[in-house]
């Protein structure tokens, strides 16, 4: 898959390189047709490097030691290993003490159907013991040593513009410059910290069903129980109690099970944790009618927590953190949830105060409960049969 500068670097080719600026405008406005470039993407990991390395094959070709192709050109006469065997020999990472990488390709794929085609191959660099991850020689001469005029992008995905961000440019290299000094790109425990709070912030934020249930859960709190019902206003002090305890509650669920599932310690399958996610909503709606586990909204907001955060750790465990990244990741995704959770109870507690005082309060809070429940309801058949209702996911 070719990297998304890939397309303005073909435009300027080996000609950005080799000849003065106004040469290359004559030249493209003349409509010369540059060669394909080659590209390696790095991506750093726990302890290695993975790296994509794209070679196009009208320019491979010129310099395979073998037959790449078929007579037809159509179908791979070389093979995987071939492919193999010559990335190792012209891809050369070196530590600062001259010890050289370990390179292991892990797949080659050959995509001759586009134009220009391309033979992929997705490769794994490990340092050698005690050398830095981050700071090497890249000697890179694929093509090259066969092409005088090829050139060769490379480029390290940045993790400080979070998940989907832009690679960053490290060098192009070409005629006279076939090696790069790479410094200091392992990524330090706090990078990416500010985009995992805000990426924390949205998660919540457009999670309906998780706000849903923390809101349907708080709308008794300002209430005294009595029997089956809820009675009159139980006045301030309970009201800041109850939020404290369902909230802080919440939080502790979540928050384990979030580390947990992050760390890739538990995994449950998704379609069961979405289902329970949308039970918890319709157990606090009934709640919100009428009391069925007053004076213990904390063991319910805890236990579904675990649920919840279940969930909410499937948007990091894709992100592959590992150690004091990991660390830090799910903290400060956690605080981003948390400044979300705690804007909520800083807008609904006044609303709570204000119409519990009022006769309208049990109308609007048993309307919001039945509309909690069907959209539970809703959400459980969805997430069960898969069968799609309008305005459900």
């Amino acid at each position: 898959m070719r990297m998304p500068f890939a397309r303005a670097a073909r435009a300027l080719g080996w000609l950005n390189a080799l000849v003065p600026a106004a040469l290359l405008l004559l030249c493209a406005s003349a409509g010369a047709h540059p060669s394909p470039s080659s590209q390696v993407f790095l991506t750093v990991g726990a302890g290695t490097i993975a790296a994509e390395v794209t070679l196009p094959v009208d320019e491979l070709k010129l310099a395979f030691p073998v037959p790449l192709l078929d007579a037809a050109g159509r179908a791979p006469r070389a093979g995987d290993a071939d492919v193999a065997n010559y990335l190792a020999a012209h891809v050369r990472p070196v530590a600062p003490d001259g010890r050289a990488w370990s390179l292991h390709v892990d797949a080659v794929r050959w995509e001759l159907a586009r134009s220009p085609a391309d033979v992929v191959a997705d490769v794994t660099l490990r340092p050698p013991p005690d050398a830095p991850l981050g700071t090497f020689e890249l000697q890179v001469d694929a093509i090259a040593h066969q092409v005088p005029n090829h050139l060769t992008l490379v480029a390290l995905a940045d993790p400080a513009q979070g998940p989907g961000g832009q690679p960053r440019m490290l060098a192009s290299l070409h005629y006279g410059q076939r090696s790069l000094m790479v410094r200091d790109i392992a990524p330090h425990w706090w990078t990416g910290c500010a985009d995992l709070f805000r990426l924390g912030m949205r998660h919540i934020a457009e999670g309906t069903d998780h706000l849903l249930f923390l809101l349907t859960l708080l709308l008794p709190a300002a209430l005294r129980a009595e029997g089956t019902r809820w009675a009159g206003f139980a006045g301030t002090r309970h009201l800041v109690r109850s939020l404290l305890v369902v909230v802080s509650a919440f939080t502790l669920g979540h928050s384990l099970t979030l580390a947990l599932g992050a760390g890739g310690l538990v995994a449950p399958p998704q379609q069961p944790v979405e289902v329970a996610i949308a039970v918890s909503i319709l157990v606090s709606a009934a709640h919100a009618w009428g009391p069925i586990f007053p004076r213990r909204e904390g063991w319910i907001a805890a236990a579904f927590g675990l649920v919840h955060g279940l969930a909410f750790a499937s948007a990091l465990r894709d992100l592959h953190l590992h150690g004091a990244r990991l660390a830090a990741g799910i903290l400060a995704f956690n605080l981003g949830i948390e400044t979300v959770q705690a804007l909520l109870v800083l807008l609904v507690a006044p609303l709570l105060v204000l119409l519990a005082r009022t006769a309208y309060y049990p109308r609007v809070r048993q309307a919001t409960a039945v509309v909690a429940a069907v959209m539970a309801l809703s959400w459980m058949w969805v997430r069960t049969t898969g069968l799609a209702l309008p305005g459900f996911a």
